[in-house]
C-alpha cells in the first residue's frame, strides 16, 4: 500500500516496513545498551519520558523503513528519499561521541541549541556542520534525536 501525504498525493520516499516492529524496538535497546544510555522510563520525570519516547518512535520508524543498522556501538543511517538529490540514500555513520564531539560545542553560544547539537552531529559522524542544514527535517531530526540520548 502506498503512503499518501495530507493532500492525499502519492509519497514515493515511504516503503512499506522492512524490519517489523518488534525488531526494530530491539534494535533500540541494542544500541542504548550498547552505549550505556539509560532507557528504563520508570526512572524518569514525565517530560524526559515524553521526550525519550518520542525519539525512540522516529528511531523505530526510521529502522522499520530500512533507514537504520545498529552496528555495535554505532549507527549506519541512510538518508531518506526525502532529502535532495546527492544526498538521498547515503550512509553515514554515527559513532559513540568522544571527548571532541563535546568540545566541538564550545565554539558557539548559549543561545545557539541547533548549532550546538550539529557540531556535536558533526564530530560524530564526520560530516560538515553545514551537511545537515541541506538534509531534509526528517533526516535532521533523527541526527538531533541520537545526539540527545547522548547528551541527556
Amino acid at each position: 500500500m502506498q503512503e499518501k501525504d495530507l493532500t492525499g498525493a502519492v509519497n514515493s520516499a515511504a516503503s512499506e516496513s522492512k524490519i517489523d516492529k518488534e525488531t526494530a524496538e530491539k534494535e533500540f535497546d541494542m544500541f542504548c545498551k550498547n552505549n550505556s544510555i539509560e532507557n528504563n522510563t520508570a526512572d524518569m520525570n514525565e517530560d524526559e519520558k515524553y521526550s525519550f519516547e518520542e525519539i525512540k518512535k522516529r528511531f523505530v520508524k526510521a529502522c522499520m523503513a530500512g533507514r537504520v543498522e545498529v552496528d555495535g556501538r554505532s549507527i549506519k543511517y541512510t538518508i531518506s528519499n526525502f532529502s535532495p538529490e546527492g544526498f538521498k540514500g547515503e550512509i553515514v555513520t554515527i559513532k559513540r561521541p568522544t571527548g571532541q564531539s563535546f568540545s566541538a560545542m564550545d565554539d558557539f553560544k548559549d543561545n545557539q541549541g541547533q548549532k550546538k547539537t550539529m557540531a556535536f552531529v558533526s564530530a560524530m559522524t564526520g560530516k560538515e556542520v553545514r551537511y545537515f542544514n541541506k538534509i531534509d527535517y526528517t533526516d535532521y531530526r533523527f541526527f538531533a534525536d541520537a545526539s540527545t540520548l547522548f547528551l541527556s
